[in-house]
């Protein structure tokens, strides 16, 4: 069975965000999120919640993620607004989810000038949604689709204007990997995972969700991949806060600049090299297409380094860091697709395996 990146992208979007909102309707969830208002101090009758429907584009499909209106009162005015509803998922990607997290990342970096939506309404023990979730302002601005190269934001632009949304995405990223990360109060993500190292532990986070998917079988076939990565993890002198998913899908574009960045449930502190690496090869991952006024990797490097005033290390290793976690990411998300989509989705699983395994080799890892 054939199928085109773009509808493979989609496919995989349009059946992951399915699973992940499950079988509660619209109006259960209006009814829900009118619970949560009513319990906000500054919010008072009447309130309103209308058109709750999932996204469209390519953020939002590892948790639950809703779009809704809204009008209440506050502060003797009438407002009005569109907003993000955020769940952990009824169908699991992840073994944890913590959204509580989530939020303190988030209010962390709009304190630290990284655009992230405006955190509105929290709920992390799902007292009044049914289960965990959190409520952001809706911001302005596009995401990119998975097959990113062939229809959408950049597909659409000219050669000059995708040069600067690259630019502005790597600015971006800079920023987060400037981010005081201790002072923000964010040192509960070294925590994810048990480790002696930073990679090892993030390495386990992963490895603990193949575990609790029980997939002995993927644990058996990426056993040494792990244990090399374990192994040899290098020395990172000043570990940052990293997004951990840095795929295009997950900024919206307004315009030449990144009005957010999104979807923060897989963020931890490591290398700048792993945000880097990840989003290397978020951009090759179905396919290969380089559109005029795309850097090429070794550009995207070199510019990351102007805006960032670092130096890049061992980039090698990281490309087979994330290629290690998106082998396992797509394993645990298989058993969420239909039969009639199982074959071509496995092919995605074996052409990322058989990157890695490449990339393994490049790196003379006895794997």
């Amino acid at each position: 069975m054939t199928i085109s990146p773009q509808d493979l992208g989609r496919r995989i979007i349009e059946i992951n965000r399915a699973v992940r909102l499950g079988s509660t309707t619209a109006e259960e969830w209006a009814q829900r999120i009118t619970r949560l208002m009513q319990a906000q101090p500054e919010i008072s009758e009447p309130i309103s919640v209308r058109n709750v429907r999932p996204l469209q584009g390519g953020a939002g499909s590892s948790s639950g993620t809703l779009f809704f209106e809204a009008s209440y009162r506050s502060a003797g005015e009438d407002v009005h607004g569109q907003y993000v509803l955020r769940f952990t998922p009824a169908e699991l990607l992840f073994h944890a989810y913590d959204l509580d997290g989530q939020v303190r990342i988030q209010r962390a970096l709009a304190e630290a000038d990284v655009p992230v939506p405006a955190q509105c309404w929290e709920d992390t023990k799902g007292l009044r949604l049914g289960v965990p979730g959190y409520v952001m302002a809706r911001a302005r601005g596009e995401a990119a689709p998975a097959a990113w190269f062939a229809e959408g934001v950049f597909a659409e632009a000219s050669p000059a204007k995708r040069r600067r949304l690259i630019t502005a995405y790597l600015s971006t990223l800079a920023k987060i990997h400037a981010v005081d990360w201790r002072r923000a109060g964010l040192s509960f993500l070294l925590d994810r995972a048990d480790g002696d190292g930073l990679i090892e532990r993030e390495v386990n986070w992963y490895w603990d969700g193949l575990k609790h998917a029980e997939e002995a079988e993927a644990m058996e076939r990426f056993g040494a991949v792990r244990r090399w990565l374990v192994a040899n993890q290098p020395r990172i002198p000043t570990p940052v806060l990293c997004h951990g998913d840095t795929n295009f899908t997950n900024n919206l574009f307004d315009g030449d600049s990144v009005s957010a960045v999104l979807d923060w449930e897989m963020a931890f502190i490591g290398a700048p090299e792993a945000d880097l690496a990840y989003a290397l090869h978020a951009m090759e991952s179905l396919g290969d297409s380089r559109l005029e006024g795309i850097p090429s990797p070794e550009e995207m490097v070199e510019e990351y380094q102007g805006l960032s005033g670092r130096t890049v290390h061992d980039l090698g290793y990281y490309r087979l860091f994330a290629l290690f976690r998106v082998a396992l990411i797509l394993t645990m998300g298989k058993r969420a697709f239909p039969p009639d989509f199982q074959v071509p989705f496995s092919g995605y699983i074996e052409r990322t395996a058989a990157r890695m395994y490449e990339q393994a080799k490049a790196l003379n890892a006895d794997v």
